[in-house]
């Protein structure tokens, strides 16, 4: 009995020796199912971590915008001794602010010592005023903060006015509240222009570029219309910029002078600035795309009298017709002659035989149905006009056609 027992113990030892040098499929299962899961815990931890990082880098940027905020409430409008006070370590934070706004890296320098700092200051300036209120803070008055003092820079040095120009003009075309903000802020204008007042205007092509881009960027808010075409630089510099610059400088002037031009009172004071005669001139010597430019800020102007009558009497009709002649901007130039066509002395012109039928041949031979339209119109014009008024003193009151 006692060898049974020891051989059915050896037996069972043998087994157990052989079950645990061979794993069975449920062992290799569990154990695959284990290397999966350790693998999916990896990469879970990666994903949080980076997730982390994110989470602190947007962080980073909601608190200086906190930041920026409570400067801009600290500052009474009517106050400049706080103003001053602590513009100079809140341009620091601005200029941060402004790299975030051009979607570029932004690094927080010292961080929690930089806002503990600016912290002391906003409780030493208040002088226990409340200024703050953290509730009703809006990224309006940031945007308003960081062009002003972007504007500042344009009266320190050239490489100051560059970058600050270069900023403008990107904040402008990104930013509707930027734009807003130079009909906010006193004298925006008259510092943004003053840099190209001091000098030659096409001394710096760069900065002159720039400056007229973000002019342009501006007038798609009306009360920049009022305020620039009311400056008394602002379009005899447009003008210069016309003649003077880069090509893109000279189509952004043109633009920016349509643009005023939608305002009427604007038309009055374009035409009396001096403007008109390098408009023409750009008609007979520009890039295409000029002249589109300034065939639209032509034909706006027109639709008062008074330009009708001073486009005329510097020869429009007879140089929009030699580049129709040449195939050039065909539908865009007969429209300015449409505009022309209510004058008399334009008729006078568009009436001579030769030219009414050339109008006639491009009514009937045109596949573009703006260029019949304007033909037609001009036809119409001419064909109305008695010959015997030809000669009439012409209309003097402000006229609005």
């Amino acid at each position: 009995m006692a060898e049974k027992g020891d051989s059915s113990a050896t037996g069972a030892e043998t087994t157990s020796m052989a079950e645990k040098g061979t794993p069975s499929m449920t062992e290799k299962e569990a154990s695959s199912v284990t290397g999966e899961e350790i693998s999916s815990m990896a990469e879970k931890e990666t994903s949080s971590m980076a997730a982390e990082r994110k989470s602190s880098a947007v962080g980073e940027e909601t608190d200086l915008e906190k930041v920026v905020e409570r400067v801009v409430t600290t500052i009474p409008e009517d106050d400049a001794t706080y103003k001053i006070d602590i513009m100079n370590e809140s341009r620091r934070l601005l200029s941060l602010l402004k790299e975030m706004k051009l979607n570029q890296t932004v690094g927080l320098g010292r961080g929690d010592g930089d806002r503990a700092f600016l912290d002391e200051q906003l409780v030493i300036l208040g002088s226990g005023q409340n200024w703050l209120n953290d509730g009703n803070l809006k990224c309006a008055m940031v945007d308003r903060v960081l062009v002003e003092s972007l504007l500042e820079k344009l009266s320190s040095s050239l490489p100051d006015q560059n970058e600050a120009a270069k900023d403008l003009q990107m904040l402008t075309k990104a930013k509707p509240s930027c734009r807003e903000a130079f009909s906010k802020l006193n004298g925006a204008i008259c510092r943004l222009l003053s840099p190209l007042s001091l000098t030659k205007v096409e001394s710096n092509p760069e900065l002159q570029e720039d400056l007229i881009t973000t002019v342009l960027n501006i007038l798609t808010d009306d009360r920049n219309k009022h305020l620039v075409g009311e400056h008394p630089r602002a379009i005899p510099l447009l003008t210069e910029s016309m003649k003077y610059g880069t090509d893109e400088t000279r189509r952004n002037a043109i633009a920016a002078l349509l643009s005023l031009s939608a305002l009427d009172l604007n038309k009055f004071i374009i035409g009396s600035s001096g403007a008109l005669a390098p408009l023409l001139e750009v008609i007979c010597v520009g890039h295409p795309l000029a002249i589109k430019e300034a065939a639209s800020a032509i034909r706006s102007l027109c639709k008062v009298y008074e330009n009708q009558d001073k486009f005329t009497k510097i020869g429009a009709v007879k140089i929009i017709l030699q580049k129709i002649k040449e195939g050039i901007l065909v539908d865009e130039l007969l429209g300015v002659l449409a505009v022309l066509s209510t004058h008399n002395d334009a008729v006078e012109e568009l009436g001579d035989p030769d030219t009414f039928q050339y109008l006639i041949d491009i009514k009937r031979n045109t596949a573009s149905e703006i260029a019949r339209k304007n033909c037609i119109e001009i036809l119409f014009n001419v064909s109305m006009l008695e010959k015997p008024t030809f000669g009439d003193e012409k209309k003097k009151s402000r006229r609005v056609v």
